[in-house]
C-alpha cells in the first residue's frame, strides 16, 4: 500500500485586493483579517476562505469529469454531512430510519457515494438538526433522506489541512476605497472598505492515501469478517487524488477568495515548491519564518525552495519547483501523472480523466 501525500508550499502577491475581507465590525465596514505579533500587524487570509475555494475547484472538476456528486454536496450546502449519511441510510434500507445500528454502514455508502465528502470530512451532531428548520431543502430530504432517531454523532476528518495565507511584510498603510463624498482619510467612515496589496506565504498538505478509505471500517463486519478499509475501487481513488490535487493548483494558479466580483486581485507573482511522497506524510515547509523574539522583523524569508528539494530522493518524493503559475499547473501534471501510475487502476482513472 502506496501512502500518498502532497504538500504545496508557495507564495502569491496579491495587489490591491479584499480576498480577506471575511468580518465585520457590526456596521457595513468589511475588516480584513490581521494577526499581530508584538506591535507588527501582518496582513492574513484564513484557511477557512482558502478551503472553501479548494473545495468549490474540487466540485467544478468533479462535474466536468462526470464524478457524480450528492445534490447537497454539489452545492457545498452546510449540511451536506448529515443529509449525505441520510440519504445514504435511505438507499441501504429505505424506509427503516437512521440508528446507530445502521449508521457506520451509512457513513461508508455515503463516503462511496459522494467524493466531496471524501474528500473534505465532515461533522453530524444530529442534535441540533431539525427537518422543521429546512425550508428550501424540505423536498429532498422527504424524498431522499431517511428520518434519524436517537444517534451518535459522528465525524470525517478532512483529507487535507490549509494553512492561513500570511503578509510577509508588516501592514504599514492602509489602502482603502471609498464613497466619492466622504473624506479621503476619514478611514472611521462607515462607507470606507479596506483593500491589501502584499505578498503572502501559505503551506496546503493533502493525505491523499486516506481518499476513499473508511475511517471505521474496524466496527462493521461482512459476516464473520472485518469489511475492506477502502470503500471505493482503487480506481476510483486514483480519480479523485488527481481530481483534488487539480483542485488545490488551480486555487493557487488563480486565487480567488471574499469580493472578487468587482474587487479582484492583480496577482504580480506566483511561485512555490510541490512535494509528493509515496511512503509517507509529505513535509510541510513553510517559505517564511516567525521569530517571536526578533521584535522589528518577527516574519522573515526562508530559503524554502531549497528545504524542500533536499527531500527529492526520485524513489519515494518527488519535489517539483515553480516560479510562475504555468509551470505550477505543468508540474503539478507531471506529479499526476506519479499518482495514476503508481496506482494499480491507473489506466481506469487514466480512461475516465480522457
Amino acid at each position: 500500500m502506496n501512502l500518498w501525500s502532497v504538500s504545496f508550499s508557495y507564495r502569491l502577491g496579491l495587489g490591491f485586493h479584499a480576498l480577506n475581507n471575511e468580518g465585520a465590525d457590526g456596521s457595513n465596514l468589511m475588516q480584513p483579517r490581521r494577526i499581530d505579533i508584538g506591535d507588527k500587524t501582518y496582513d492574513g487570509i484564513s484557511g477557512e476562505i482558502v478551503r472553501r475555494q479548494i473545495l468549490e475547484n474540487f466540485a467544478t472538476l468533479c462535474a466536468s469529469k462526470k464524478m457524480e456528486l450528492l445534490p447537497m454536496s454539489a452545492g457545498l450546502h452546510p449540511d451536506r454531512g448529515p443529509l449525505g449519511i441520510r440519504a445514504a441510510a435511505k438507499l441501504i434500507g429505505g424506509n427503516m430510519p437512521l440508528t446507530n445500528n445502521n449508521l457506520y454502514a451509512s457513513v461508508r455508502k455515503a463516503i462511496a457515494l459522494c467524493p466531496l465528502l471524501d474528500i473534505g470530512g465532515f461533522l453530524a451532531a444530529w442534535k441540533d438538526q431539525k427537518d422543521n428548520d429546512y425550508k428550501a431543502e424540505g423536498a429532498y430530504i422527504r424524498e431522499n433522506c431517511a428520518d434519524f432517531k436517537d444517534v451518535q454523532p459522528v465525524k470525517r476528518d478532512s483529507c487535507f489541512d490549509v494553512a492561513w495565507l500570511i503578509s510577509e511584510e508588516p501592514l504599514n498603510s492602509t489602502v482603502t476605497q471609498h464613497s466619492a463624498y466622504r473624506a479621503t482619510f476619514d478611514l472611521n467612515s462607515r462607507y470606507a472598505q479596506t483593500m491589501r496589496s502584499n505578498i503572502y506565504a501559505g503551506v496546503i498538505r493533502a493525505e491523499l492515501h486516506r481518499i476513499g478509505t473508511d475511517d471505521n471500517w474496524y466496527l462493521q463486519s461482512n459476516g464473520n469478517r472485518p469489511v475492506e478499509r477502502l470503500a471505493i475501487t482503487e480506481e476510483q481513488q486514483c480519480q479523485r487524488q488527481v481530481t483534488l490535487l487539480e483542485a488545490i493548483s488551480n486555487f493557487i494558479a488563480s486565487p480567488t477568495g471574499a469580493k472578487v466580483a468587482a474587487w479582484a486581485p492583480h496577482v504580480f507573482l506566483t511561485e512555490g515548491a510541490i512535494i509528493m511522497s509515496s511512503a509517507r506524510t509529505a513535509p510541510f515547509v513553510s517559505p517564511i519564518q516567525v521569530t517571536l523574539g526578533n521584535k522589528e522583523n518577527p516574519i522573515e524569508r526562508r530559503d524554502y525552495k531549497r528545504t524542500c528539494e533536499s527531500f527529492g530522493d526520485e524513489k519515494h518524493t518527488w519535489v517539483k519547483t515553480f516560479d510562475n503559475a504555468a509551470e505550477l499547473l505543468t508540474k503539478s501534471e507531471e506529479l499526476a501523472q506519479k499518482l495514476l501510475g503508481g496506482s494499480n487502476g491507473a489506466k481506469a482513472a487514466a480512461q475516465t480523466q480522457s
